[in-house]
């Protein structure tokens, strides 16, 4: 069996302000200081805002909470079999958000990796079930601590902060892929071979890294205009929360938006920036092969001028009668090796007048 972490189970209630920790939902639940809704009465608005969160839950640990909050099977399903597609459902008494983000022990590794995160809301208080290296729960509650005007605190208002905390945590991953575009705009066009070979497994990661964070963030832009328009429908459901916090989501909305568009433009950048590399290697491919094939061809064209003169002493080479060997002296000699100078010689001037070499 998996060993549990020290803290996994934590509660936070808005009357102390403070956190109670516990390995097990039983020993939570044992500690005179948590004060659980277990029941849909104590759930009704009382003044008290509290916040359930369990950290990389377990199967069994799912199943506890389902069975003391009464929460539906279905995000008892979804959540145990870990469901990607980010969605906002409702029932009778909380509504359900699924949002994937991003985990905080991945960001050393350069391409951040994704994980879900799941909200339950209710009357008075929200439960979520955070993955490992999730940041956003500790954020988020350090955030509550400093609100100027406790009354405003709510679950829908936890709700919002998590969802705006999970939008702005895309800032720095969208900085640092602005950053490498911008860098990698900069060199296309002054790097040398060798430097845009090296160039291209870096544009490569940069358009897998901005691909991954778009589609992260693709989702979450459904979600929340589905949330937004049942929150204005006159018809909304009970659980559903009133109109004040129609502004934040307004809010989160835009940030969503420019960080979306942020992250297409940049996408645009490398992928102009990824054209221009491989048409660089392209131009500088073609005249690297143009240079060679004239190369080639001077020395086609010097083979074929001496493919005769090596015919002839081959030729000589062999048990051959050769003119004038019953001749003494060196006259018929000079004048073989005299006649193979001119030959070459009057083709070189050929060729060079055929513009051949």
């Amino acid at each position: 069996m998996k060993p549990q972490a020290p803290s996994r189970f934590s509660y936070f209630s808005s009357q102390t302000q403070s956190v109670e920790t516990s390995p097990t939902f039983d020993g939570l639940l044992a500690s005179s200081a948590v004060k659980l809704p277990l029941s849909e009465e104590e759930r009704q608005p009382n003044g008290d805002v509290w916040w359930l969160d369990v950290y990389d839950a377990t199967e069994e640990d799912v199943n506890a909470v389902s069975d003391a909050f009464n929460i539906h099977p279905l995000t008892t399903e979804d959540v145990t079999l870990r469901e990607k597609r980010e969605k906002v459902e409702l029932f009778r008494t909380y509504y359900f958000i699924s949002f994937r983000i991003l985990v905080s022990d991945a960001e050393a590794a350069g391409c951040p990796s994704s994980a879900e995160f799941y909200i339950l809301v209710f009357y008075n208080g929200a439960v979520t079930f955070s993955p490992q290296g999730c940041v956003h729960v500790d954020r988020v509650r350090a955030r509550i601590r400093k609100l100027q005007d406790p009354a405003m605190l709510s679950s829908d208002w936890i709700c919002y902060a998590l969802i705006d905390d999970i939008v702005d945590s895309f800032e720095p991953f969208m900085r640092a892929a602005s950053l490498e575009a911008e860098a990698i705009e900069d060199q296309v066009f002054i790097a040398r071979v060798d430097d845009a070979k090296l160039l291209i497994p870096r544009v490569d990661s940069l358009r897998k890294k901005i691909t991954h964070l778009i589609h992260c963030l693709s989702g979450k832009g459904d979600v929340l205009n589905g949330f937004v328009k049942r929150c204005k429908a006159k018809d909304k459901h009970p659980v559903f929360p009133e109109g004040d916090l129609l502004m934040y989501l307004g809010d989160v909305q835009d940030h969503l938006v420019t960080t979306m568009s942020n992250l297409s433009h940049f996408d645009e950048i490398v992928g102009r920036s990824q054209a221009n590399c491989l048409a660089h290697l392209s131009a500088t491919n073609l005249r690297m092969s143009l240079n060679i094939n004239k190369v080639i061809s001077k020395v086609s064209v010097l083979a074929t001028i001496f493919v005769p003169m090596h015919l002839v002493t081959a030729l000589w080479g062999m048990n051959v009668e050769v003119p004038g060997q019953e001749t003494h002296g060196l006259a018929w000699f000079f004048g073989i090796f005299g006649v193979l100078m001119a030959f070459m010689v009057l083709f070189v001037f050929v060729s060079g007048r055929l513009k051949l070499l």
